[in-house]
């Protein structure tokens, strides 16, 4: 909905993220866990705002740096799998530090600093239990009870 005129009406799409369809909102925010479909999704809007904005996933401070330290040894290693070796952890390592930001944001910089202990060496699948975990949980315990598990 758009408030416009001290009223509010039905918007097709959302302003603050263009093109992103009311349909797909509805459907994201109802899913139990992120689906190919609203990643395909979320990827797509934020492609656009990073373009309108002129930014990617390299501006990022921390999983810039990740991917930029990552490319460079699979270059160094001068292999295809030291490169896809070093991107995917590059990507894990970007997954684990934006899980950290958002625990820290809703349940504080301590669960944070507990959490990473946890996810040091998490595989890809409980790294997305713990992305829902965070969205889920409403106390950092049951945040700690479900990603020890």
């Amino acid at each position: 909905y758009l408030l416009e005129d001290g009223a509010y009406r039905t918007a097709p799409e959302s302003r603050a993220f263009p093109g992103w369809t009311a349909e797909e909102i509805h459907a994201g925010l109802n899913e139990w866990t992120l689906s190919e479909r609203t990643s395909a999704v979320l990827d797509r809007v934020g492609t656009v705002l990073g373009e309108r904005e002129g930014t990617g996933p390299d501006n990022d401070p921390l999983l810039g740096s990740h991917r930029r330290r990552e490319r460079a040894e699979g270059h160094t290693e001068g292999r295809a799998e030291g490169y896809a070796e070093g991107h995917a952890e590059g990507r894990a390592d970007g997954e684990r530090a934006l899980l950290l930001r958002q625990a820290a944001r809703k349940f504080g910089a301590d669960t944070a600093q507990r959490l990473a202990t946890l996810l040091e060496d998490a595989d890809p699948d409980r790294l997305a239990q713990a992305g829902i975990g965070i969205i889920e949980c409403k106390t950092a315990a049951e945040l700690f009870d479900r990603v020890s598990r």
